[in-house]
C-alpha cells in the first residue's frame, strides 16, 4: 500500500490532471451546456459594465408607439413615408438608412376603379376626349403613392438607403427580387496562402426586396437580416452574405461607405476566411465568416432617439442632426421587431443596427483576439494549479477565502479586459476547472474526517435529536457545556385524566398505549422541523428555531399543535377498534401550551452527562399556558408574543389577561383555533359576539356581559369558554372586584 505522504501527492495531482484534461477538451469541442453558460456571462458582463458613450454621429427616427398614436396605424401611406423622407432630407444628413420594406404596391381602390372605368368607358357607351384621358393619365400619375415616395427618393440631397432581407430557408416561397440596386462588395482583396479557397460566409437561397420602382430611386439597398446566436440572442452582426455569384452588404455596413464613397467597398480575405473589410475611411475586422462582436451601448434608447411624428409635424431642431446618420424603423412593441439582446428581451431591431453603425464609425467592436485561446486554456491550467498547490493543503476557512478571492479576482482580471481592451475572454471554463479542482482536492482531504464524522454520529444519534447530532458533527467543539440565547417557539403537550386511563390500563396495556401516543405525536414535531426536547411523563416538551434558527419557527409551532389535536381524533377512532384486556378506553384529550420569545438554548447538565435543551422564564411561561387548557376548556392556547408572528395565517380568539403563578406581570393568552385557508372562513362563527361580550367583561361591566355570555351560551352550549366565562361574571357580582383591571389572576400552577 502506498504511503499516507506519497499518496497525499498521487491522488491529488491526479484529481488536477484530469480536471485540467477534462475541461480542455469540453473548451475544444464546444460542450453545449457550458457554451450557453459562457453566452449568458457575456450578457452578465455587458450589463455589469452598463452604459456608454458612443460615436455621436448617428441618430434613430423612431416610428414608435406615440407616432402610431397620432399619425396612424402601421404600415402608414407611402405618401406619409415620402413627406418624412423630404423632412429628413431637410436635416442635411450624412446618409438615411430604412429599416423598413417595401415589397408590394401599396393598394389604392380608388385609383384602381378610375383605372378599370378607363378601360371598359367604350363597352358602357362613354367616349371621353383625348383631352380628358390625357388629364386622366396625369392626375392618375400625380396621386400615385409609390410613385410620391419614389420622388421623394430620388430628388433628395442625402444618400438614401432602403433595407430588404433574404430568406435563408430552402421551403420559402420564390419571390421575385430586384437586386441589381443592392450593395455589394465589388473588390476581394486576399492576403492568405490560398486565393481560391471560397469564403465561409452564409449562404442564402432566397431575396426579397423593395418594388423596383423604388429600388431604382434609392441610392442603394442592403440586407437588414441580425442572425441571432444558439440561444437566441444577438450578440454579433454579419458583415456580408453570400448570394447567387456576388456578396452584399448589411445596411450598417451600406450607411459605413458614406464615409468616403470615391473608396469602393473591399472584403480582406486570408487563408482561413474574412480578416475584415474596408467601408469608405472605416476598417472593420472580423472573424472568419464576417461577424463581429457587437458593444452595445447600454439599454433601449442609448442611441438619441427622435420620435417620427415630431418630425412630421416640424417640432425637430434640424441643425441637431445636420450631418449624421439616419435610421429610420419601427420600435412599437406591437409591430413585433423586437429582439432578444444582452440588455434585455424586447429591443427594438432598429436600435441594432444602429448600434453596428455606431460601432463602426467609433470602431470599437467587441472582439475575439487572435491569442484568446491560448489565454483561455493558459488559465485553465493556471488556476487549477494553483488549487493543487496552495489552497487545499490550508485551514478549511483560509481556503474557502482564498479560493473566494481568486475566483473574484478571475472575474474582474476578465471585466478588465472586456471593458478596457474591448477583448472577450473566456470567463466559464477557467471558473469551472477552478472549482472542480477545489472541491475534488476538497472532497478528497475531507474523505478522513468523514470517518470520524460518523463515528460521532453512531456515537451520538440514540439519544439525541438528528439536529443536535447534525450540529455537534460539523462542529465538534458543540461537545461542550454552555447555551447561546435566541428568540424561539417552546410548546408542551400534556394528557388530561391520564392517571384515570392509567389506572385502568394493565401495566403492559399502558406501555402500549403511551408509546403509540408518543411515536405519533414526536413525528409530528420531527416532521415540521422542531427539535424533541423532552418526554417528561406523558408529557412532550418540543423547541422550534434550534439548534439551526429558522425565522417561521412561530408558524410551524402552531401547525404541530393543531396537527397534535387532529392526530389524537383518529388515534382515539383507532383506540376504540382495539382490545385492552376488557376494558373500554376513554377519549383521550391533550392540553397544549406554545411561546415564542428569547431563550437559552444549549448544553446543560455536568461535564460528563447533558443533554440539549432550553432554559428561561419564556419556557416557564409555555408549560403555564398548557395547563390553563384545564380552567378554559380549551386545547391549544398560545401567548401574545407568539400570535404577533403568526396572526395573519391563523384563526384564534383572545381568551383572557392573566397573571400566572411566578409572574407578576399580566399576559394576553390566546386559543389557536384553526390554519386560515383562502376560501374558508373560521369554524368558530360568532367571534364578534364573543369579544363583544368579553370587553364588556374586561371594562367592569359584569351584568351586560353575564347577559351577552348567556345569550352565547344558550346559542352555542358545546363552547367550554362561553360557560366558563358565564361562570366568572356570576361570581364577580356576587362579590365586586376593588380595582379592577381586566387581569385574572392565577394562584396555582
Amino acid at each position: 500500500m502506498l504511503s499516507k505522504r506519497v499518496r497525499d501527492i498521487i491522488w491529488p495531482l491526479a484529481i488536477t490532471l484530469g480536471i485540467i484534461v477534462l475541461v480542455t477538451w469540453g473548451y475544444l469541442i464546444r460542450f453545449p451546456f457550458l457554451q450557453e453558460l459562457e453566452l449568458k456571462s457575456f450578457d452578465l458582463r455587458m450589463r455589469a459594465r452598463g452604459a456608454m458613450v458612443g460615436s455621436t454621429q448617428v441618430g434613430i427616427v423612431a416610428i414608435d408607439e406615440q407616432s402610431l398614436e397620432k399619425v396612424g396605424r402601421w404600415p402608414w401611406s407611402r405618401e406619409t413615408m415620402a413627406r418624412l423622407v423630404r423632412r429628413l432630407d431637410a436635416f442635411t444628413p450624412r446618409g438615411v438608412g430604412y429599416d423598413i420594406s417595401f415589397f408590394d404596391p401599396e393598394k389604392n381602390p380608388a385609383q384602381n376603379e378610375i383605372v378599370r372605368l378607363a378601360q371598359n368607358a367604350e363597352k358602357l357607351g362613354l367616349v371621353p376626349s383625348p383631352g380628358f384621358m390625357v388629364y386622366l393619365k396625369g392626375r392618375l400619375q400625380a396621386t400615385n403613392p409609390d410613385l410620391a415616395l419614389a420622388l421623394a427618393l430620388q430628388n433628395c440631397t442625402a444618400p438614401q438607403i432602403l433595407g430588404y432581407y433574404f430568406n435563408f430557408s430552402r421551403d420559402a416561397r420564390t419571390i421575385a427580387t430586384t437586386l441589381e440596386t443592392a450593395a455589394t462588395y465589388p473588390l476581394l482583396k486576399n492576403v492568405g496562402t490560398q486565393p481560391g479557397r471560397e469564403l465561409p460566409l452564409p449562404l442564402v437561397v432566397k431575396a426579397r426586396t423593395n418594388i423596383p420602382l423604388l429600388a431604382r430611386a434609392a441610392r442603394w439597398q442592403a440586407f437588414f437580416n441580425i442572425i441571432p446566436d444558439s440561444d437566441g440572442t444577438i450578440r454579433s452582426y454579419n458583415l456580408a452574405i453570400r448570394y447567387g455569384q456576388h456578396i452584399y452588404q448589411p445596411l450598417a455596413a451600406a450607411l459605413a461607405c458614406l464615409t468616403n464613397t470615391r473608396k469602393p467597398p473591399t472584403i480582406i480575405a486570408g487563408s482561413l476566411g474574412m480578416i475584415g473589410v474596408q467601408l469608405g475611411d472605416r476598417y472593420v475586422p472580423c472573424n472568419e465568416s464576417g461577424r463581429v462582436i457587437l458593444n452595445y451601448r447600454g439599454p433601449e434608447k442609448s442611441i438619441p432617439h427622435i420620435p417620427a411624428w415630431k418630425i412630421l409635424q416640424g417640432d425637430v431642431d434640424t441643425g441637431a442632426w445636420a450631418d449624421k446618420f439616419l435610421l429610420v424603423g419601427v420600435t412599437a412593441p406591437a409591430v413585433y421587431d423586437l429582439r432578444v439582446t444582452p440588455f434585455g428581451v424586447a429591443y427594438p431591431g432598429l436600435e441594432v443596427q444602429a448600434t453596428a453603425l455606431d460601432n463602426m464609425l467609433k470602431g470599437d467592436f467587441m472582439s475575439r483576439p487572435g491569442w484568446a485561446p491560448m489565454f483561455d486554456i493558459a488559465a485553465i491550467i493556471t488556476l487549477s494549479l494553483v488549487c493543487l498547490g496552495c489552497l487545499w493543503r490550508i485551514r478549511p476557512v483560509l481556503s474557502l477565502v482564498g479560493f473566494l478571492v481568486l475566483f473574484a479576482g478571475y472575474i474582474l482580471l476578465n471585466q478588465y479586459f472586456f471593458v478596457k481592451r474591448l477583448y472577450w475572454l473566456n470567463l466559464v471554463y477557467p471558473l469551472v476547472a477552478f472549482s472542480l479542482c477545489y472541491l475534488g482536492l476538497n472532497v478528497y482531504r475531507f474523505i478522513f474526517a468523514d470517518r470520524q464524522k460518523r463515528q460521532i454520529r453512531q456515537a451520538f444519534s440514540k439519544y439525541l435529536d438528528p439536529n443536535v447530532v447534525n450540529d455537534v458533527v460539523d462542529d465538534p467543539e458543540k461537545l461542550c457545556l454552555g447555551g447561546v440565547k435566541h428568540e424561539l417557539t417552546v410548546l408542551f403537550s400534556d394528557i388530561r385524566g391520564f392517571t384515570s386511563i392509567s389506572e385502568k390500563l394493565s401495566p403492559e396495556a399502558l406501555v402500549r398505549l403511551l408509546n403509540e401516543y408518543l411515536s405519533e405525536m414526536t413525528d409530528i414535531v420531527m416532521k415540521n422541523r422542531g427539535l424533541l426536547d423532552k418526554y417528561i411523563g406523558d408529557a412532550v416538551m418540543a423547541v422550534f428555531g434550534a439548534p439551526r434558527h429558522y425565522p417561521e419557527h412561530p408558524v410551524m409551532a402552531c401547525r404541530v399543535g393543531l396537527e397534535m389535536i387532529s392526530r389524537l381524533k383518529e388515534l382515539n377512532a383507532h383506540w376504540q377498534t382495539q382490545d385492552w384486556n376488557g376494558e373500554k378506553l376513554p377519549a383521550m384529550e391533550i392540553g397544549v401550551g406554545i411561546n415564542t420569545g428569547p431563550m437559552v438554548a444549549g448544553n446543560m447538565g455536568s461535564k460528563d452527562r447533558f443533554d440539549y435543551t432550553v432554559m428561561g422564564d419564556n419556557v416557564n411561561l409555555g408549560s403555564r399556558l398548557e395547563g390553563l387548557n384545564k380552567v378554559y376548556g380549551t386545547h391549544i392556547i398560545i401567548s401574545q408574543s407568539t400570535l404577533d408572528q403568526v396572526q395573519d395565517l391563523f384563526w384564534v380568539r383572545c381568551l383572557d389577561r392573566v397573571r400566572v403563578k411566578g409572574k407578576d406581570e399580566p399576559v394576553a393568552i390566546y386559543e389557536l383555533i384553526e390554519e386560515r385557508m383562502p376560501d374558508r372562513p373560521c369554524s368558530v362563527t360568532y367571534l364578534r359576539e364573543y369579544e363583544q361580550a368579553r370587553r364588556m367583561y374586561e371594562m367592569g361591566r359584569f351584568q351586560q356581559a353575564k347577559t351577552a355570555f348567556a345569550a352565547l351560551g344558550s346559542a352555542h352550549p358545546d363552547d367550554p369558554v362561553v360557560h366558563m366565562y358565564a361562570g366568572r361574571v356570576a361570581q364577580l357580582l356576587t362579590s365586586l372586584p376593588q380595582n379592577w383591571d381586566g387581569v385574572y389572576t392565577f394562584t396555582t400552577k
